[in-house]
């Protein structure tokens, strides 16, 4: 039920859930479903040895399960086969492969078995570590599969990071990861709820990150994957989530690869005029940059789970709320359950070569610069600024009023108390710090909580801080506790 739409009823899934007695080690699963009888198919692995293919062989029975396994590392015979993904490692490849593979158990199987066998294509593209890329493995894996002989098929799409120290763990923990998945799939593609909690089974914490999944196709019509990524984020299986106004989940590494970032992050409870000027003013000066010079830029609307869930009443669907209001605005979407913004700078900085910008106000910056923010560090705030300004990451600063007294300030001439003053000083002149343009009047009348208090009160006025797309969103289907003015 939990990545059901939230407006669903119980009835409306249909779907009962057995408890779990026993978790099956891996090997156990992959003998499962070689007896089962019911399940044929396809593995097509590559960068990272056969290793889900070699659980299946080594359980016994293979037979009754696997039709071919294979890989193709070489460029021109991969190439050849699966077409010309402008990279292997990328979603799109992986699509190429299950595509060709669950295509040809169609052609040469169908006549024979179809009637009586759920066919399946499981195929994964990896890069693992080795001499040449000593940093995380990082690929797509995925599986297309029917749940009934005859049937449309279901697709779980998803992506890895790989942490271990080894080439070996970390082709060990894919080979792991991906028997979970198929077994998974099999067994609990009613909830996707229950294969997210099987997908870690026998790995242990810090091994790998999935960092997106996605599940389309028939069974999962009804499956809200935006859902799935907050259930990620929450479960701490992934940091990030990020999907574009669609509503269709990206993985970040693909979305940033190359490109620029800009970050406003905010409660957008709901979003404003004043966010919009903020991030116009500052899309202005970034793009102006010469590091960015030829580069795409990539803008997006941030929401960390600390302010997604800050009040008890903003749950699933609140949050749902202010990601469609976001989409009306043709936003994308990242969720975090990260907080510092060093931790943040850090995670961007792993998944592009471009410059990042932060868009903030100057009340977040004076507490930015407060010591004693930085008390679980051991470098304290001197380690925190070092790990914040990586190279090519900026703030961009919006003027406002100084919290210690009320004076408007930008985020130059905000008074800083010593010693970190110097910090400040330093980083205005290495142009860490960047002010964007504003005077008093640019400032909005009055807080987004206070625009939220006049929504649910129905009181007149507050639409004129609203952008209008998002204004008429609220009206017609009354989020965020909407009354009319009466």
């Amino acid at each position: 039920m939990a990545f059901l739409h939230p407006r669903q009823s119980v009835g409306e899934s249909g779907q009962g859930m057995n408890p779990v007695l026993h978790i099956l080690t891996t090997d156990e699963k992959a003998r499962e479903i070689n007896l089962s009888g019911r399940h044929y198919g396809t593995i097509a692995e590559i960068g990272a040895g056969q290793e889900v293919a070699r659980w299946f062989f080594q359980a016994g029975g293979a037979a009754g399960t696997v039709a071919k396994s294979m890989s193709a590392y070489d460029m021109t015979f991969s190439n050849a086969i699966y077409g010309t993904a402008h990279r292997f490692v990328s979603r799109e490849r992986l699509r190429e492969m299950l595509s060709h593979e669950y295509r040809l158990l169609l052609e040469r199987l169908g006549k024979e078995r179809g009637a009586r066998t759920c066919f399946f294509a499981f195929a994964d593209t990896v890069t693992a570590r080795s001499h040449k890329h000593p940093g995380d493995g990082k690929g797509w894996i995925g599986i297309r599969f029917q749940t009934s002989p005859g049937t449309e098929p279901a697709n779980i799409v998803l992506h890895v990071r790989l942490m271990d120290d080894t080439n070996a763990e970390q082709m060990e923990v894919l080979g792991v990861l991906g028997v979970n998945l198929i077994h998974a799939a099999f067994k609990q593609w009613r909830s996707p709820e229950q294969i997210l909690n099987h997908l870690m089974e026998g790995i242990r914490p810090g091994r790998l990150e999935v960092d997106m999944m996605d599940f389309s196709g028939p069974p999962f019509a009804r499956i809200d994957n935006r859902l799935i990524s907050l259930k990620m984020v929450h479960a701490q299986l992934t940091p990030v989530a990020l999907f574009a106004a669609t509503g269709r989940n990206m993985e970040a590494e693909d979305c940033f690869y190359g490109k620029s970032i800009l970050l406003l992050r905010g409660h957008y409870r709901p979003i404003t005029n004043f966010h919009l000027r903020m991030m116009s003013k500052a899309s202005a000066i970034f793009r102006a940059d010469p590091a960015n010079k030829g580069k795409e830029i990539v803008e997006v609307c941030e929401i960390t789970m600390r302010n997604l869930v800050r009040n008890r009443k903003a749950g699933v669907e609140d949050f749902l709320d202010r990601v469609d209001c976001l989409g009306e605005l043709k936003r994308n979407v990242m969720v975090t359950n990260v907080f510092r913004f060093h931790r943040l700078a850090q995670y961007l900085t792993q998944r592009t070569k471009g410059s990042v910008g932060f868009v903030i106000g100057v009340p977040l910056l004076s507490k930015m610069l407060e010591e004693q923010f930085y008390s679980d560090l051991p470098g304290g705030i001197l380690e925190a600024m070092g790990r914040l300004f990586l190279p090519g990451v900026k703030l961009l600063v919006h003027p406002g009023y100084d919290p210690a007294d009320g004076k408007f300030v930008t985020g130059h001439t905000l008074r800083v108390p010593e010693p970190i003053r110097e910090i400040h000083e330093f980083l205005v002149r290495r142009g860490k710090i960047v002010d964007l343009s504003g005077t008093e009047k640019d400032l909005p009348a009055c807080s987004s909580s206070e625009i939220l208090r006049n929504i649910r009160a129905g009181k007149k006025g507050w639409q004129e801080n609203v952008p209008a797309p998002v204004v008429a969103l609220i009206r017609r289907r009354r989020l965020f506790g909407y009354r009319a003015a009466r």
